[in-house]
């Protein structure tokens, strides 16, 4: 099967990719977006399409330490 090539997503992708690994991929996909000035949904089909989901950093803040029980 072949692939088919988008200069505009590819384009977006690299735009994305380069703001991301500047900062270690310290972001969230929205902060992405929006500092690259591109859609959302645009930039959350790319990130899934390419497969960096786990690159990003999560949206819900990590709540597991306010669950901890004191020993």
């Amino acid at each position: 099967m072949t692939m088919r090539f988008n200069p505009a997503t590819e384009a977006i992708a690299f735009r994305l990719w380069q703001y991301a690994e500047q900062i270690g991929w310290n972001c969230t996909i929205a902060e992405a977006a929006d500092a690259i000035d591109a859609p959302m949904n645009r930039v959350r089909g790319i990130v899934g399409s390419k497969g960096w989901g786990h690159r990003f950093r999560a949206t819900r803040p990590d709540t597991a330490a306010d669950f901890r029980l004191e020993a």
